[in-house]
């Protein structure tokens, strides 16, 4: 039997509507030095005081040796869920650090959301009946009637499994045994998106621009969907300033404008070559192959065609990050375009057009600037070409063995 001295630091709290609760506390004169953790709830059952008294003794020893002088602002890890994202976010190992940086702005907001939700759960008490329960909650319609959150669901699932990847790579307790839980659990996936920008939608969106003074909606829509480029590969996006950089280029609100389309970028004889931001692939169009774009290209006057090729008319620079989308939509609904269908549809919407008229997916692919052709293969949409292809092959086999 262990006595409570080989506990140090356990506290328990009653509950009247349930087990007791069981605790880790620190010493209140480490914690007005600025220890962190405070408490840790410990999610063993009461009885199995061996597992009791080893993470007391654990979390004892690190809040004793960070008092002898080994003290970091980088917190030891505590064994709770938002201890290991805190490392996930900060140790210079973890493959956090070399993400681009919205795909860390993206991440943090997901990782925000667990660590309110579960961060203070122990891992060594974690399975998958809560990986289920989590998912179940974080799927339910927001408000009632509306559709399940299913994506929201799925990319909490996605993120918890780099968590415990990274864990397990860092040698952290109880990671490998959750990674493998989850490589082997299956959550319903959301579906693909289906809606695409086709031409019609084009053709009717692109006077309603220049109706409405906004030439470079009118422009980027039809670079979008002639070229299928990613929208950000034609606006550009606005990246943070590194600390201790200067500002110099186009900067706005301490971020620098990077990566979109030019003047430059397009040659005399009307190609554009880009490389773009997701893969680094190098793709090349030749706009004369591309008339919604040479049309309103020569609509720019000459003394205006320098530095970047989409430009908000309002400010005079390229629009601010989602002004672009969002001035986008005004010009939608009145030009008849459901709010279902989006700016960034523009992509799937070439690919697809481009699948109907019966091209071969590898040169889809290489247009779109993709690595696989699987990835070109999502972006195809409510398309017959192939399958036309398919149909007219099996008429001309019957019809030339008819004729035998």
């Amino acid at each position: 039997m262990r006595s409570d001295d080989e506990m140090p630091g356990k506290k328990i709290r009653r509950n009247r509507h349930g087990p007791d609760r069981i605790y880790w506390v620190a010493r209140a004169d480490l914690v007005a030095q600025g220890y962190e953790p405070r408490t840790v709830r410990l999610h063993y059952d009461p009885t199995d005081r061996v597992l009791i008294a080893a993470a007391c003794q654990r979390l004892q020893a690190e809040m004793l040796a960070w008092a002898a002088g080994r003290r970091t602002t980088d917190r030891p890890f505590d064994g709770t869920l938002a201890s290991l994202i805190r490392l996930y976010q900060h140790d210079q190992a973890s493959p956090y650090r070399d993400l681009k940086w919205n795909t860390r702005r993206t991440y943090d907001q997901v990782l925000g959301v667990i660590e309110k939700a579960f961060g203070k759960r122990s891992l060594a008490a974690v399975g998958i009946a809560d990986f289920r329960r989590w998912y179940d909650e974080a799927k339910k319609p927001k408000q009632p009637g509306s559709p399940e959150r299913v994506r929201k669901a799925h990319g909490i699932i996605a993120m918890l499994r780099r968590l415990f990847a990274y864990g397990v790579t860092a040698e952290h307790p109880h990671c490998a045994r959750l990674a493998a839980i989850l490589d082997e659990a299956r959550f319903k996936q959301p579906g693909r998106r289906r809606l695409k920008l086709e031409l019609p939608h084009v053709e009717a969106f692109i006077p309603k621009a220049i109706e409405a003074g906004r030439l470079s909606l009118a422009i980027g829509t039809a670079m979008q969907f002639e070229t299928t480029l990613r929208q950000r590969d034609v606006i550009g996006e606005w990246e943070p300033i590194p600390e201790g950089e200067a500002p110099t280029g186009i900067v706005l609100g301490g971020r620098r404008w990077v990566r979109g389309l030019t003047w430059a970028d397009i040659t005399a004889d009307q190609t554009v070559s880009k490389e773009t931001t997701k893969t680094g692939a190098v793709v090349g169009h030749d706009l004369r192959l591309c008339p919604l774009v040479l049309d309103l290209l020569d609509q720019v006057p000459a003394e205006r065609r320098v530095g970047p090729l989409i430009i908000d008319e309002t400010a005079g620079r390229p629009y601010a990050e989602h002004a672009y989308a969002r001035e986008w939509r005004v010009i939608a609904r009145t030009a008849g375009i459901p709010d279902a269908v989006w700016n960034m549809d523009a992509r799937s919407g070439g690919i697809s057009e481009a699948d109907d008229a019966g091209a071969d997916l590898d040169l889809i692919r290489s247009a779109a600037g993709h690595t696989q052709a699987s990835t070109t293969a999502r972006y195809v949409r409510g398309t017959i070409g192939k399958s036309r292809k398919v149909a007219e092959l099996r008429l001309a086999h019957r019809t030339s063995k008819n004729g035998s």
